[in-house]
């Protein structure tokens, strides 16, 4: 199992919820910095981590763990995802946990501003 590629799709399975760490984490019940560790690689998510994130957000427990390519179909049928979300997607697939890390944490600052909503 590559963990860095299940690590970028437990992100990209939150976004496709459209949710920030804070809110996702308290959609799930589970704690801010317990989201944080799984997503910047200090954790390794357990099962039942994997099975509620897939439940929440309609994809498959063997698309998050990289077992597949195939997301589920529920995680289809939602919005495609914005064009320049997937190509900041792309860009970071090459970053490794921390660089992610401090990415995904410039981005959350970014989102509590209330100057760069829509």
């Amino acid at each position: 199992m590559n963990l860095d590629l299940m690590r970028q799709r437990l992100i990209e399975a939150r976004a496709l919820v459209n949710m920030n760490r804070k809110d996702f984490a308290a959609a799930l019940g589970i704690p801010y910095r317990t989201i944080t560790n799984y997503e910047n690689g200090a954790r390794e998510p357990g099962s039942d981590y994997i099975s509620k994130v897939a439940d929440f957000c309609g994809c498959t427990t063997d698309w998050l763990l990289g077992l597949s390519e195939s997301i589920g179909e529920k995680a289809k049928d939602a919005d495609a995802l914005d064009p320049q979300l997937e190509l900041l997607i792309n860009v970071c697939r090459p970053l490794n946990s921390a660089a992610i890390g401090r990415l995904i944490a410039y981005a959350e600052d970014l989102t509590f501003n209330p100057a760069n909503k829509k």
